[in-house]
């Protein structure tokens, strides 16, 4: 074997371990999970039974499934505007010339580093009805009559979860528009203020502009996120009450490991995946797009 086949010959090897490692670790359970989906088992039994598109059928007729599929898609809407536009606004804020902005880095960023089961553990203990933070601080201002049952009303409990991973996740897009703003052309913003362009002039047609790409990356990445929602909902509420806060990975898991129905739960994945692909498939196809543009 000469030189070069043993050279092209290594390289397959490394090039064959992450192939392997990618079609046993994700390809292969996404087709395993389709195949479920149309067969019945409870995970235990040595045999699946296939039951065709019946799973299929079962899960557009539950209730549940519609409302789980109703709150992912609020959850989208959140995702995609409420901490983006807090951690913009963070970010312009510490942008400019103010007292302890280190100071204030720290503390924006720190909840982002905190596990979702702490957050949700911390939250608990300030939603609590009775002797939670914010009952307490609403009747310490004479305010309680605007106390609520924040985790057991169908109402306002996904709201109530969303306010805590808002807490959260702010801290990412923080980061990810501060150093957006930090890598801005300073010649640009330095030209507009001579020419006299007003401080909002400057930020509707200079920096925003210029922070697209960083726009893309946060809108990206929570639509990403928004799909894959479980672990703050399950650690806070685990979809209750009544399943008013359930979503569909929610759903799916409750489905497969409560009720051991694995086929029906396959369905639910089946579904999520579908949904994902919607939401992410265009951002995949924009950002090949701007690819190929850079190379042009």
């Amino acid at each position: 074997m000469t030189y070069k086949q043993q050279r092209t010959l290594t390289y397959t090897l490394f090039l064959l371990v992450p192939v392997v490692l990618f079609l046993g670790a994700f390809v292969y359970p996404i087709i395993d999970t389709i195949i479920l989906s149309f067969h019945e088992w409870d995970g235990i039994s040595p045999e699946r039974t296939f039951v065709g598109l019946e799973n299929y059928r079962t899960l557009f007729g539950l209730e549940r499934f519609h409302h789980a599929l109703a709150n992912n898609l609020r959850w989208l809407a959140f995702y995609l505007v409420v901490p983006t536009l807090a951690g913009l606004g963070l970010a312009l804020l510490l942008d400019s010339d103010v007292r302890g902005t280190y100071l204030f880095r720290t503390i924006f960023f720190i909840p982002f580093t905190i596990t979702t089961v702490a957050v949700a553990s911390a939250w608990r203990w300030l939603y609590e009805p009775t002797a939670g933070m914010f009952t307490t601080v609403l009747t310490a201002l004479g305010l309680a009559r605007y106390n609520q049952n924040w985790l057991g009303d169908p109402e306002i409990v996904t709201y109530s979860i969303m306010a805590a991973k808002l807490w959260a996740w702010s801290g990412f897009t923080f980061l990810i528009y501060f150093s957006g703003l930090r890598n801005l052309p300073a010649e640009y913003i330095e030209a507009a203020r001579i020419d006299g362009a007003s401080p909002l002039t400057i930020l509707l047609r200079i920096k925003l502009p210029l922070l697209w790409p960083s726009t893309i990356v946060v809108l990206g990445i929570a639509g990403v996120d928004s799909m894959r929602v479980f672990d703050i909902v399950w650690s806070m509420t685990q979809g209750g009450p009544f399943e008013s806060s359930s979503v569909l990975a929610v759903a799916m898991y409750e489905t497969s490991f409560a009720r051991y129905l694995m086929g029906l739960g396959a369905a639910f994945a089946v579904a999520l995946l579908m949904l994902a692909a919607v939401v992410v498939m265009p951002y995949i196809y924009y950002l090949s797009s701007r690819v190929e543009d850079i190379r042009e």
